[in-house]
């Protein structure tokens, strides 16, 4: 028993006009067009950003001089001038550096003690269950939580701020750091005890 073909089989199938969108010839028109100027205005980011900041200090003003209250939202351009102030005296520059060599005491402290427990929980097991206890206790507390006991211990001065400040960075980066030692594989490790 042969198989008999059906004669439409061989035949190129029909053209279908919906699907196929033959394209209009070329005519040597240049392909590129020049944008309109606010389109390419628009387009620049810093134009939109500072559009945007322009906007939040008119609404910052408006509404800083309905509410009439220059200790609860002092109007924008008191801010400014406060601002143009502090810099011309130096005060601004000096309460900044104070803060920031605040900051960066806090974060070395904060990151010193991360890589010394660390270290002792990567090299010793008493080390790992004295990393996990501390963590488990205390990284769930924010540091803000911690501001009126770190008062009453340290006083009003820089120690408060510099132990909540270590509190911060402590716990997570010993984790973190931790987490990244033990993500090592074993065979690594045994290269690198032996060298």
């Amino acid at each position: 028993m042969s198989a008999v073909l059906p004669t439409h089989a061989h035949t190129t199938p029909p053209v279908r006009p919906e699907y196929e969108r033959p394209l209009e010839p070329w005519n040597g028109d240049a392909v590129e067009r020049e944008l309109p100027w606010t389109t390419r205005l628009w387009s620049q980011g810093w134009l939109r950003k500072g559009l945007i900041l322009i906007v939040l200090a008119v609404l910052w003003e408006i509404i800083a001089r309905w509410q009439d209250n220059d200790l609860l939202l002092p109007t924008f351009t008191a801010t400014a001038r406060a601002l143009v102030q502090g810099l011309a005296s130096g005060e601004l520059v000096t309460k900044t550096a104070i803060s920031l060599s605040v900051l960066l005491k806090g974060y070395a402290a904060g990151v010193l003690l991360a890589f010394a427990l660390t270290t002792l929980a990567v090299s010793t097991q008493i080390g790992c269950d004295l990393l996990s206890t501390l963590t488990s206790m205390f990284n769930p507390l924010p540091a803000i939580a911690l501001l009126p006991l770190a008062l009453l211990w340290f006083g009003l001065g820089q120690g408060s701020l510099v132990f909540v400040l270590i509190h911060s960075v402590l716990w997570p980066l010993a984790l973190n750091t931790y987490a990244g030692f033990q993500g090592v594989p074993e065979t690594l490790r045994m290269a690198g005890r032996n060298y």
